[in-house]
């Protein structure tokens, strides 16, 4: 199997894995203000599970950009990511039914996000470890996800759902949400700052080639 072809199922099975999600939200009983606050926890719970399936799928992207090839490994790993993320829907359900209150269903949703996580640090393994003799050398692999801030990311949710375990259930969804903010921002300002690395090198390597050839 090849990379792109690899790339456009896991594109498929998200799009579809999200269209389900969306179909799982509660409707209100009447056309009121009041009845559509009455299903709010539904409502939260599908945005922020929306943002945080963006948010791994476009991190995929980034890694997809930079490799050239996949193996066994690469493909197992994404297998492992898809089957984990197929959960997502019948987590987002129970939450939805039992609102943000459930404690287990609270402890499954956060448990779910954090095996998800790992499962997309696998991805990112696999393929530095498939791709090492493009990648060693070249600029461009230090674009790809940052796993310092993968595994905070992982910290985070993983932190918010023993708090929701002890104290209080909407934790989970909280936690959820800060690392997604965390992680868009991280990447963000750490791509930002290669990007201006890799600029000033290319700017500096075109300076010495025009003093050499001056001389």
């Amino acid at each position: 199997m090849g990379k792109d072809k690899l790339g456009a199922f896991i594109d498929a099975v998200y799009a579809i894995t999200i269209t389900i999600c969306i179909i799982n939200i509660k409707t209100p009983d009447e056309p009121t203000w009041s009845a559509l606050w009455a299903v709010r926890d539904s409502i939260v719970t599908y945005i922020i599970t929306f943002f945080m399936m963006i948010s791994m799928w476009i991190q995929i992207h980034f890694l997809w950009h930079q490799i050239t090839k996949i193996d066994n490994a690469v493909i197992w790993a994404c297998m492992l990511f898809l089957f984990t993320s197929s959960f997502i829907p019948y987590a987002t359900l129970l939450i939805m039914g039992g609102g943000f209150d459930n404690r287990y269903f609270a402890i499954l949703y956060g448990v779910l996000a954090i095996v998800i996580s790992l499962s997309l640090l696998a991805i990112q393994i696999t393929c530095e470890k498939c791709n090492e003799e493009t990648l060693g050398s070249g600029k461009a692999s230090k674009i790809m996800p940052s796993r310092a801030i993968m595994s905070l990311d992982i910290f985070i949710k993983l932190l918010g759902t023993l708090l929701a375990a002890l104290f209080w259930p909407p934790l989970v969804i909280i936690a959820v949400f800060v690392a997604f903010e965390f992680n868009s921002l991280a990447t963000r300002i750490v791509q930002k700052r290669i990007a201006k690395k890799i600029d000033s090198d290319m700017h500096a390597d075109e300076q010495i080639s025009m003093d050499e050839e001056c001389l």
